[in-house]
């Protein structure tokens, strides 16, 4: 959308009071989400009022779920784009149409007009829109449409130019990155084929990996992870549960048996493997005793992220049938449960690698607190810790500087740069 607009000569600007154009980007995956995209738009909508925006649009999911009511709730918003419209974003702005969606088919190639709102020197790869799956507590499938995976070909393209714009670290994503191609049906269109095109790209350093199920993970994907240099040892494998009715009653696709076996399988092949998970708590009729089954696994596993989600009641999908739906306030203190567990065990595993060599990537000088922040290969953009660096020498942002971890919180490091 961004890029469409720049190339319809629209101009940019940071600050929203002197925009004439504003759009807010929706998702109605959970509740909080979608409390969170009310109240943007919301808050935006007062600049209708008192600043010189002319035209506010909502695009994205929680526009594609409540079509229809969307329109009467939001009088003060101009146009809604769902999640299969939005590359049509300059030709809708200056129409009259003020709802615009389909059943979601879109999935942009290489020559769509892409400006990277991340900084220079990182980007996200989206492989597919839309997602297969059929999880009891989700409802991507049905405000996402099914599963859309770009060619190679495609994002093979689309990675190059990234990198002639100086991006060198690149994030996969999508709804189920181990279904990449799937739904091509075609033997040569899968995750590790397009790996293998990947880190043939010269400037890229670090390739990570964000959100595969752990159903579809092959010996070749763990040995491609081990041996190729510019794949991060970093996977982000959501588990939501390991209790094994629970599971089922997800529609996970797995067991508990098959979950352990795995994670033994990865941490033995790769021993520096950085694991990020994900569990959702106060699932329908999660019994007390279910719940210790998951702190306990939590326990004995270590893992070096975790995300924990209150479960979301959510309309359209299984789980919100079930039966037995547990009150929030039990929600919340079994979360919390967990997560201080989590921050105990971060803190264990961050200390044990005081006094080791990174590599850290440098993001931005604080000047203020007259220190660099900054990430190593262990840590995903926006989603986990920072490594802070306070150094006598001037170092460059977008640059990778080998350093020496001196400093362990639950979250974050401090290190120094190691002198050459």
């Amino acid at each position: 959308m961004f890029g469409s607009l720049l190339q319809h000569q629209y101009e940019y600007t940071q600050n929203p009071k002197e925009a004439e154009l504003i759009i807010v980007n929706s998702c109605s995956f959970i509740e909080d989400a979608k409390k969170e995209s009310v109240d943007t738009i919301l808050n935006i909508s007062e600049l209708k009022k008192e600043g010189t925006l002319k035209k506010l649009v909502v695009a994205g999911c929680l526009a594609q779920r409540y079509q229809g009511k969307v329109e009467e709730l939001f009088p003060e918003v101009d146009h809604f784009i769902g999640t299969g419209e939005y590359y049509k974003i300059a030709s809708i702005v200056e129409s009259e149409a003020r709802g615009n969606y389909s059943i979601p088919s879109y999935i942009h190639s290489y020559e769509a007009p892409r400006i990277n709102s991340m900084p220079f020197y990182t980007a996200y790869l989206k492989l597919t829109e839309g997602c297969d799956r059929k999880c009891a507590f989700c409802i991507i499938p049905k405000i996402r449409g099914k599963q859309k995976s770009q060619s190679i070909e495609n994002l093979v393209i689309e990675t190059q130019a990234l990198a002639n714009q100086g991006a060198t670290e690149l994030n996969l994503i999508g709804q189920d990155l181990t279904s990449y191609g799937t739904d091509l049906r075609d033997q040569k269109t899968n995750l590790e084929n397009l790996l293998k095109e990947l880190v043939k790209i010269k400037n890229i350093k670090w390739i990570r990996l964000l959100y595969c199920y752990p159903d579809r993970i092959s010996d070749e994907f763990i040995n491609l992870m081990k041996n190729e240099e510019k794949i991060c040892k970093y996977i982000d494998m959501p588990l939501q549960h390991i209790d094994d009715e629970i599971l089922k009653s997800m529609r996970r696709g797995v067991n508990s048996t098959k979950i352990k076996t795995l994670i033994e399988c990865l941490r033995k092949k790769i021993p520096n493997l950085t694991l990020r998970t994900s569990f959702i708590t106060g699932y329908p009729e999660e019994t007390e005793e279910q719940f210790k089954t998951l702190y306990a696994f939590i326990k004995e596993m270590e893992f070096d992220r975790v995300g924990v989600f209150t479960f979301s009641q959510e309309e359209d999908t299984h789980a919100a049938t079930l039966s037995n739906q547990l009150p929030q306030k039990l929600k919340l203190q079994r979360k919390e449960k967990l997560m201080m567990l989590q921050s105990e065990i971060s803190l264990k595993k961050h200390q044990k690698l005081i006094g080791q060599k990174t590599q850290v990537l440098i993001e931005n000088w604080d000047e203020k607190k007259k220190y660099y922040k900054g990430r190593n290969e262990s840590q995903a953009p926006e989603i986990d810790g920072n490594i802070f660096i306070q150094s006598p020498q001037k170092l460059d942002i977008g640059q990778y500087y080998p350093a020496i971890i001196h400093k362990a919180y639950s979250y974050d490091l401090m290190a120094t740069i190691k002198k050459s």
